[in-house]
Formats: C-alpha cells, structure tokens, sequence
C-alpha cells in the first residue's frame, strides 16, 4: 500500500496502490542454472520474497510444463532470455507462450516480442569484462531497436564479474553481497534520456545460475547461490491489488496481470537489499489535487511538489533528466520545480546505492 498517508491529496487514478517485492532473471536447471523451478521457488519463499521472474535461455518449456503458477505464497512468473547470433544483445522476453523464431537479429526479435502482446527487456546492456576470458561479455549494440519495454538499469551478477581479479577472486566469492556498489552510471545516463521521448522501464536483475566451481580439483562450491543472491538486488512493484493480502491470494490470472501492468506502467524501484529492506519507499508528484506515483507522465501547468521517503535514513537525491536538483541526508526529501523533465529518485547508505526509483516525467501543457 501507499506507504505515506496523505488524507488531502489521493493518487490520480484514485486508487492505492500494494507493494510486492521479488527478484528477476533467474536461470534453473531448464537452462544453466543449477537448481530446478520449485526448489528455487521454496527458497525465495524463504527470504521473504512474494515473485520470482525467471528467464532461462532460448526455451519457455517450463512454462508449457506448468511451472508458472503459485509455490505457497511466492508467484512464479517465466518469460526466457533471448540473444542473436552474435551471442550478444540479450533480451528477457515475457507474457509469451511460444518463442519467436531463433537466429534473427535483436532489432528483429524486439519487433516480434512486442507484436505478439509480450514485454521486452534489455539485460545487462553496458557489460564489461576486464579479467576473466571464460565468462566473456554480451552487451546490448543494437540501440536502433524499436520497442522495447525496459532496460535493466542494475544486473548484480555483471557487477560481480566485472569487478574480480586473479588477487580478489576468492574474497569475492566468500563475500558477494560486499561488491555491490552502484549501477553502470552510462546506463543510468542512456534511461533518463530514453524517458525524455517515451517510457522506458528500469528494473533490477539478478541473472543468477549458482554456478559449481571446483577448487584444487574435487572441493566443490556455488559461486553466488540462489540463498544469498536472492539478498541482493530486488525490484519493487506497485499493483493496484495485493497479490496475497493475509493468506488470500489473487488467483494466477489475476496476480500476472497485476504484475505485468505495473511493470508495463513503470510503477516500480530497485533496491540492494543487503544496505537494508527498502519496502515502504515512496516517491510521488502532486499536481494541483492530484498524485502520481513512479512511473507517471504528468501534463502540468502549475510548479509540481516531490516527495521522497525512505523507510530508514539515507541519502536522498532528487535529479532531473540526469542532473541533481536536491539533495538530503535522512528519511524525506519535498522539492518544488517549475520545469519539466525525467525526475526520478536516488538513496544512497555506506556511499553506495541503496534504492533508485522509475522515472515521473513532466510535460508542460
């Protein structure tokens, strides 16, 4: 629900809006991962998680072997992850049930997921590597696409990767959550132009697979197991209905469909859950008697209120089309602007990143 009550002033489509907290892109044993569907499920049940989104390579079997429905009270949700032949460009396709045809181009395959009624999303899109030859890259190129949904504007494992090194290998894999720092600031920069002309969703990924390593050849461990990824970067999502409110759960349909538009609409925001749970976090405008919530696109005539919460202290920062306009240490942060633009909220904890909002954007009437 709202998380800040405000009796005077109501969210414009009148209604309240629930908090579910998940993670997405996960790989099982339907892919590259290493655990199966259920046993994956059971465990994010058990960090307190209310979805999983998973997104295995090339193949949306698990769905059509009916995987995706409720595990308890956590909600599994199957798209699968795309890439052309180049092996680059990745795409998370969901609300499908047949994959488009393999070995076209991601300009092509962008096209196709949006004209069956899918949603698409940019994985991993500014991936580097810089010391490891046997997990290579696979950034997005092909910018000229026309119709994706939304971007991952975090994806913890490239994070992982991209910062080990033959002197920090072992460090960072007995202390993972530790190197979780901030999104790729190019990425970060490329969304909030891409909200200038339409808009585009920011999600956080975890792309976990637990993958088995050995050490001095027999001693067998998981790099980043699905238990301890799961603490790590999640995605918050605003739906107009609870999914489970006290034991009474939507049915599958109804929760999907909750789920999706608030993904589609843009109400949602990322958070490390390792700085602190970020549930109850709120960031809306108010204009004129109205409220917007993130992901709004808001025509105004008159100067436009922000407001922040956090749900414990932090470092807040409001920016405009990538620019930071205010900035304040604590739990609230209310700024008001007269010029339009991408506004979206930054909460930084132990100077790294701790929550980073959708976008609200403003248009002059």
């Amino acid at each position: 629900m709202w998380s800040i009550t405000d009796k005077q002033v109501k969210p414009a489509d009148s209604k309240q809006l629930y908090e579910s907290v998940g993670a997405i892109h996960l790989h099982s044993t339907w892919s590259d991962g290493s655990l199966p569907i259920p046993e994956i499920a059971d465990i994010g049940a058990q960090k307190g998680l209310d979805f999983l989104m998973f997104s295995d390579h090339h193949t949306l079997e698990p769905k059509r072997n009916g995987l995706e429905k409720w595990y308890g009270d956590i909600l599994v949700l199957i798209g699968y992850e795309i890439n052309d032949p180049d092996e680059i460009n990745h795409y998370l396709a969901f609300r499908l049930d047949k994959e488009v045809e393999s070995g076209i181009s991601a300009q092509e395959y962008v096209k196709e997921v949006k004209r069956r009624g899918g949603i698409g999303i940019i994985a991993h899109p500014a991936e580097k590597r810089n010391s490891i030859e046997a997990y290579p890259p696979y950034p997005w190129t092909a910018w000229d696409a026309e119709g994706f949904d939304g971007i991952e504007i975090w994806n913890q494992i490239s994070e992982w990767l991209e910062g080990v090194t033959r002197s920090n290998f072992l460090w960072r894999v007995w202390h993972p959550l530790r190197s979780i720092r901030f999104p790729v600031w190019e990425i970060l920069q490329r969304w909030d132009e891409l909200n200038k002309k339409r808009r585009v969703v920011g999600i956080g990924g975890i792309d976990v697979h637990a993958y088995e390593m050995k050490i001095l050849g027999f001693i067998k461990f998981q790099i980043y197991p699905y238990k301890v990824q799961f603490k790590s970067i999640r995605t918050h999502f605003l739906t107009e209905k609870p999914l489970n409110n006290n034991n009474n759960k939507l049915s599958f349909k109804e929760a999907e469909q909750e789920i999706y538009n608030a993904l589609s609409l843009g109400r949602c925001f990322v958070s490390n859950y390792y700085l602190g749970d970020a549930r109850g976090f709120d960031f809306y405008c108010k204009e004129s008697e109205n409220r917007y919530p993130m992901g709004s696109r808001v025509k105004i005539k008159n100067n436009t209120g922000f407001y922040i919460f956090t749900p414990s202290p932090g470092y807040i920062r409001l920016l405009r089309n990538g620019k930071l306009i205010s900035q304040k240490k604590g739990e609230e942060l209310y700024e008001e602007v007269e010029k339009d633009g991408v506004y979206r909220a930054e909460v930084f904890k132990r100077k790294k990143g701790w929550i980073y909002s959708n976008p609200i954007v403003l248009e002059k009437m």
